[in-house]
């Protein structure tokens, strides 16, 4: 085990003790949560960095199922392919902590 591994369970932890989300978001989560559980070598400052923007994801998540639940027939956020911007926080932790 290397030494950043030891970095690497309080996100592991965080991760899986976070609010539950609504469906919107669950599936970009779980990446997120897997990229980080399976990464070799994650630097501190990116692990910081992923970390926080996990959590403002989450929060964005939560805020955005309110606006879902009140959408109006036609909007554009209850389209299949809308990506919401917790999702898209969601997306840049998985490519932060996917890049080489």
């Amino acid at each position: 085990m290397n030494k950043f591994s030891l970095y690497l369970w309080p996100v592991v932890a965080m991760l899986l003790s976070g609010p539950a989300l609504a469906n919107h978001c669950d599936v970009d989560a779980a990446e997120a949560q897997n990229a980080v559980n399976y990464a070799t070598y994650i630097e501190p400052n990116v692990l910081a960095a992923a970390t926080v923007l996990f959590d403002d994801a989450l929060e964005a998540c939560q805020l955005e199922e309110e606006q879902l639940a009140s959408a109006e027939p036609g909007s554009p956020m209850l389209e299949p392919d809308y990506v919401s911007v917790g999702q898209s926080m969601l997306i840049n932790v998985t490519a932060l902590v996917s890049a080489p």
